[in-house]
C-alpha cells in the first residue's frame, strides 16, 4: 500500500509490469491467460482453534473497513481461527516489524513491501516462512498471477503473496482541457504547452505537492521509465547499469528542473502536503494530478463537479512509454509462527473469488488473482485501469525495489534539486553512492 503510499481489483490481463526479483536476469512479462474459475479456497481449515494476529498497513477509511469485513467474513467461515489485526502505517511499520519478527512474540502474518530492499532482505534473514509448500497445497499457482509470485520469490524460494496492483500516470479535468481547447499529450512538448495554457487561464497545471518527499520518487519513476525504458532499468536494478548515467541525468532535469521552471507545479510545491495537493486537484483549480491508481477511489469519492479522465506521462525523444507499475505490497508469514496452518489459511481466503468483492469495490484495490471481474461494479476509471492493464506495455516502479536509504536519497535529493541547492547530475552521482553501499551491505538482493 502507498505511503503512502496509499495504491485496487482484479482483473485479466497481460502486463509487463515489474520483472522477477529472484535472479539477475528479470523474467518475461506474463502472457494473457483465460480466466478459469480456480478462485476459491481448495483446503479445509485446521479444526483446533488458535489464534493469529496480522499486522498490515490498512489504517484508514474504507481499507481498513475493507480489511476488517474481509476479517469477519473469514472468521464467520472458519470459527476454529481468530483474527487478530494490527493496523499500522506504512512508516512506523518499516521501523519495527524486523524486531517484532525476531522477537518471536510479533505477528504470524505482516503486510510488507515486496522488493529485495524490503521482503528480500527479512527473507535473507531468515524472519520469514518459505511458501512453496503452501502454493502447491493450496494450488495457488492455478489463481495467483505467476509474475506477482516472481516479485516475492528470492534465492528460489517464494515467500509471499505479492498485492495491490498499481501503476502511475495523470488524472485530469476533463472539463477543463474541453474549455482551454487542449487534448491529451502525445509528447513531452505537448506537456510542457499544456503547463503553459493551464498558466495563462490562471490554473495550476500539475497539483504537484512534494512536502512528504516520497511523491518525487514517483515523478523520477515517470520520466526514467520514458528514457531508458525496462531493458535500461533491468540492467541498473538486476546487472551492471548505473544510476548517474546520462539518460538518468535528463530524466532527473527534465522534471525536478525544467517543468519546475516552467511553472507547472504548484508554487513552493516542496512543502505542499499530498492531501493538499490532491484536494487542490478535486476543488478544480488543477488541471493535472500526477500519482498513482491507488487514488481512484479518492477521486470518486471527492470530485463531484467534472470528469476526470487519465493519461500515461507522455513520450520524450519519441521514445515509448512505460507507465511505472507493481505491486503496493504483499503478505508474508513469519518464520516463528506457530500457526503456519492457520495462517496460509486465512492468505488463501484473502485471494479468493468472495474476498476478491471486498478488494475491488469496497477497498478499491487489485488482487492477483485470476476471477471474472465482469460480475463487479466498476467505476469508470477503474475500467480504464483494467484496460490499460491489459493492453500497455507497464515499467517499474523504483521505490519499491529499492532500499530505504536510496529512497532517502532520492526524497531528499530531488527536493535539493527543485531548491537549485544540487544538480541533476549531483543527485544522480549521490543515487548511484548509495545503491552501491548498499549493495556491499547486503542490502540488495540481485
Amino acid at each position: 500500500m502507498k505511503k503512502l503510499f496509499p495504491l485496487l481489483f482484479v482483473l485479466i490481463f497481460v502486463i509487463g509490469l515489474v520483472g522477477c526479483q529472484a535472479t539477475p536476469t528479470p523474467t518475461a512479462a506474463p502472457q494473457a491467460t483465460a480466466v478459469p474459475p480456480t478462485a476459491e479456497p481448495t483446503i479445509p481449515p485446521a479444526a483446533e482453534k488458535v489464534t493469529i494476529k496480522v499486522m498490515d498497513q490498512f489504517t484508514e477509511g474504507e481499507a481498513n473497513a475493507g480489511m476488517d469485513k474481509l476479517v469477519q467474513m473469514f472468521m464467520a467461515k472458519y470459527p476454529n481461527i481468530t483474527v487478530q489485526r494490527d493496523p499500522v502505517t506504512s512508516d512506523n511499520i518499516r521501523t519495527m516489524v524486523q524486531t517484532s519478527l525476531a522477537s518471536g512474540e510479533g505477528p504470524d502474518i505482516i503486510y510488507y513491501d515486496t522488493g529485495p530492499g524490503f521482503a528480500g532482505v527479512l527473507a535473507k534473514a531468515g524472519l520469514l516462512l518459505p511458501l512453496d509448500e503452501y502454493y502447491q497445497q493450496y494450488n495457488w499457482d492455478s489463481r495467483i498471477f505467476t509474475w506477482t509470485k516472481a516479485r516475492t520469490t528470492f534465492d528460489g524460494k517464494v515467500y509471499g503473496i505479492g498485492n495491490e496492483l498499481e501503476f502511475l500516470g495523470a488524472y485530469y479535468n476533463k472539463n477543463l482541457f474541453t474549455q482551454l481547447g487542449l487534448s491529451e499529450p502525445k509528447t513531452y512538448d505537448d506537456l510542457l504547452a499544456i503547463c503553459q495554457k493551464a498558466k495563462d487561464a490562471g490554473y495550476v497545471p500539475i497539483s504537484f505537492g512534494d512536502g512528504p518527499k516520497w511523491p518525487a520518487y514517483h515523478m523520477f519513476s515517470m520520466t526514467t521509465n520514458n528514457l531508458i525504458g525496462r531493458d535500461g532499468l533491468d540492467k541498473i536494478l538486476y546487472g551492471n547499469g548505473r544510476w548517474d548515467s546520462p539518460e538518468v541525468i535528463r530524466a532527473i532535469q527534465l522534471f525536478f528542473v525544467d517543468m519546475n521552471k516552467a511553472g507547472c507545479f504548484i508554487p513552493d510545491s516542496a512543502a505542499v502536503s499530498y492531501d493538499d495537493a490532491n484536494t487542490l486537484f478535486y476543488s478544480g483549480k488543477a488541471l493535472i494530478n500526477l500519482t498513482g491508481t491507488w487514488l481512484i477511489s479518492d477521486v470518486n469519492t471527492n470530485v463531484k463537479d467534472f470528469e476526470v479522465g487519465w493519461f500515461f506521462f507522455p513520450a520524450i525523444d519519441n521514445k515509448p512509454t512505460f507507465p511505472p507499475a507493481g505491486l503496493g505490497s504483499g503478505y508474508f508469514v513469519s518464520a516463528k509462527t506457530a500457526n503456519p496452518q492457520a495462517a496460509t489459511q486465512f492468505l488463501d481466503y484473502l485471494f479468493s473469488e468472495e474476498a476478491a468483492k471486498v478488494w475491488m469495490e469496497e477497498m478499491g484495490y487489485i488482487p492477483p488473482i485470476k476471477v471474472d471481474s465482469s460480475k463487479f461494479n466498476l467505476s469508470p476509471l477503474l475500467k480504464f485501469a483494467v484496460g490499460a492493464l491489459q493492453s500497455q506495455e507497464m515499467g517499474y516502479n523504483i521505490d519499491v525495489l529499492t532500499p530505504d536509504t536510496f529512497n532517502t536519497m532520492m526524497g531528499d535529493g530531488f527536493q535539493a534539486v527543485m531548491l537549485g541547492e544540487k544538480t541533476a547530475e549531483q543527485q544522480a552521482k549521490d543515487l548511484e553512492k548509495v545503491w552501491e553501499e548498499a549493495k556491499a551491505a547486503g542490502k540488495i538482493l540481485q
